[in-house]
C-alpha cells in the first residue's frame, strides 16, 4: 500500500476531481475579484475626475496637466495593486483548493486501493489514513466491514485446518482405498492456504 507521508509527487491521486473543484474555486474567485475591483476602480476614477474639476477653478493650466498626470499615475499604481492582488489570489485558491481536494482525494485513493486488494483475495490488515485528512468516519466504517471479513476469513482458515486434521487422523490402510479421500483433503487443504494467504499484509 501507498506510503501515509504526503509529497508533491503524489498530491494530485484524483487528477480530474481535483483540478475540476480548483477550477471551480478559482473561477469564482476571479469573477468576484472582478467585479469587486471594477467597482473600485470606477469609484476611484470618479474620485480622480471630481479633484480635477475642482482644480481647473484655481490652478493654471500647467498645474493642471501636471495635477492629471500625477491623479493618472496613481490610478494605474491602483490598477496594477488590484491586478496582483487577483494574480495573487488565484495561486492561493489554487493551492488551497488541491491542498482540500487532496485530503479527500487521499482517503478515497487508499480505500479504493484496499477493495482492489480484496477483490484479488488479499485481506491485509488496513493501515490509518493520514492526520488532518477527511473522511475519518466513513473511513472506520469501511474498517468495520474490512475487519469483519478478516475474521470470517480467519474463522474459515480454522475450520478448514480442524477439518482436515481429522480427515488426516482417518485415513489409514491402502492408499488406492482411500484416493478420493487423500484429494479432498488436498483441496482443504488449498483451500485453507488461500485462507490464511489472504490475511498476511501485502508489500507496498
Amino acid at each position: 500500500m501507498p506510503s501515509n507521508r504526503r509529497s508533491m509527487r503524489n498530491i494530485l491521486l484524483n487528477r480530474r476531481y481535483q483540478l475540476r473543484y480548483t477550477a471551480m474555486m478559482v473561477a469564482i474567485s476571479a469573477l468576484l475579484t472582478t467585479g469587486l475591483g471594477f467597482v473600485w476602480y470606477g469609484q476611484v476614477r470618479e474620485t480622480s475626475k471630481i479633484i480635477e474639476v475642482k482644480a481647473l477653478a484655481s490652478m493654471t493650466e500647467h498645474e493642471v496637466r501636471q495635477l492629471d498626470q500625477e491623479i493618472r499615475r496613481q490610478d494605474n499604481q491602483r490598477l496594477l495593486a488590484l491586478v496582483g492582488f487577483g494574480a495573487l489570489l488565484v495561486l492561493v485558491v489554487t493551492g488551497s483548493g488541491i491542498m482540500l481536494t487532496h485530503k479527500v482525494a487521499g482517503p478515497m485513493y487508499k480505500i479504493t486501493r484496499y477493495m482492489a486488494a480484496v477483490q484479488e483475495g488479499s485481506l491485509a490488515p488496513i493501515g490509518d489514513i493520514r492526520k488532518g485528512d477527511q473522511l475519518h468516519e466513513f473511513f472506520a466504517r469501511f474498517r468495520e466491514m474490512h475487519d469483519a471479513l478478516r475474521d470470517q476469513a480467519a474463522q474459515d482458515a480454522d475450520l478448514l485446518q480442524q477439518a482436515i486434521a481429522a480427515a488426516q487422523r482417518h485415513v489409514s490402510g491402502e492408499a488406492d482405498e482411500h484416493a478420493e479421500l487423500d484429494r479432498s483433503i488436498q483441496e482443504l487443504q488449498t483451500l485453507q492456504k488461500q485462507k490464511v494467504g489472504s490475511l498476511k499484509p501485502r508489500r507496498a
